[in-house]
């Protein structure tokens, strides 16, 4: 049933409803006007997003990804990818892109303004020619797509700070203020995590910042430079000990897909100790999803191994390998994924060494 409810087979089961309602006399009209709004939302929605990613190129901006209902298309180092989305959260729509490397904060400031202004802009103009459109030949799919664009301009437009809008975002970066300030860091942390640099060749201005983090969910971003940082400089258990503070949040239903990271962090450390138990393991697993695949399928090796199954242990792992080879080139980080993946491969295979030498 899981399996079932994933944003790819939703959509297709919609569109199977639709489908069939449309064949019949009886639905055809109600339903004809349903897939019309359906579609007409998706369009606007895609639209907005794509609004993003135009104005972020004429930025400057690196494109990472573009994700609208189950569509996701991805940068990888062979060229683009067009993939399935998973992830329910990004079914409304999101983009990813990150300024150049070396960049002022005033030409930051101009240039994510412009990015963020993109979204709006677009579904703005394309509702007002819509409209305008609709005027001309009184087709009804225009004044639908006129309605869903308005009303992504200004659900996007208002600035409201709990939700990150478009329009929080610009005005907080018009005021150049101390939020604006937070904004601008949060993204050059992101930046800095989604290079190619490996951890010990990030900024040190930007490690030692993140490092004067008070713990929260909030700075979660800030947690994953230093653990990935420490990893890499001073090995697993100074990044372990890095995260005590982090490690303290308490998980919730509404907070457990913001927190996998750290419940992966503390998954890896029960493993790697001498007295590691399974229920540790399998209950830090129940939080973890296929979204963050390299967690996921190692989080998995770890419970296979202690379900003394070392067959799919090590066949989780290889699919790991093969996720981190596939990104390794793209993304710095990954080559502390690699280290902590190899340190789960050794510990299985020296226990099973272990018991061989003892039979």
């Amino acid at each position: 049933m899981k399996g079932i409810l994933t944003p790819k087979w939703v959509s297709f089961f919609v569109v199977l409803l639709m489908l069939i309602g449309l064949y019949f006399e009886g639905t055809h009209d109600t339903t004809a006007m349903i897939l019309s709004l359906v579609l007409a939302m998706w369009l606007a929605i895609a639209l907005h997003e794509l609004g993003h990613i135009v104005f972020g190129k004429l930025s400057g901006f690196e494109f990472f990804f573009y994700i609208v209902g189950p569509i996701q298309i991805e940068k990888y180092t062979n060229g683009i990818q067009l993939k399935e989305n998973k992830n329910w959260l990004f079914f409304g729509g999101v983009s990813m892109m990150t300024p150049p490397i070396q960049i002022s904060k005033e030409t930051i400031i101009k240039k994510w303004s412009m990015f963020a202004a993109g979204g709006p802009f677009l579904s703005l103009l394309l509702g007002t020619i819509s409209y305008i459109l609709y005027e001309q030949f009184s087709y009804v799919f225009l004044i639908y797509f006129a309605i869903m664009n308005g009303a992504i301009f200004l659900a996007t437009i208002l600035p409201i700070k709990t939700s990150r809008t478009d329009g929080y975002v610009l005005l907080s970066l018009l005021k150049n203020n101390d939020e604006s300030t937070k904004l601008i860091e949060n993204l050059l942390i992101g930046r800095e995590l989604l290079s190619k640099r490996i951890p010990t060749e990030w900024d040190y201005e930007f490690i030692q910042l993140a490092k004067g983090k008070v713990a929260s969910i909030e700075h979660l971003q800030y947690a994953m430079m230093v653990y990935y940082f420490e990893n890499e400089k001073n090995g697993f258990q100074s990044a372990v000990k890095a995260m005590t503070e982090y490690s303290k949040i308490p998980v919730t239903k509404k907070n457990k897909f913001e927190l996998a990271f750290l419940i992966h962090m503390q998954q890896l450390s029960h493993f790697l100790q001498d007295d590691v138990q399974v229920e540790q393991i399998e209950h830090c697993q129940t939080f973890l999803t296929s979204i963050e695949p390299v967690s996921f399928y190692r989080g998995k090796a770890m419970v296979a191994y202690l379900q003394n199954d070392k067959d799919v242990a090590l066949k989780h792992i290889k699919k790991v390998k093969k996720i981190i080879e596939q990104n390794e080139a793209l993304y710095g980080f990954f080559k502390v994924e690699k280290t902590l993946t190899k340190l789960v491969e050794e510990k299985i295979s020296n226990n099973d060494k272990r018991k061989e030498a003892v039979n």
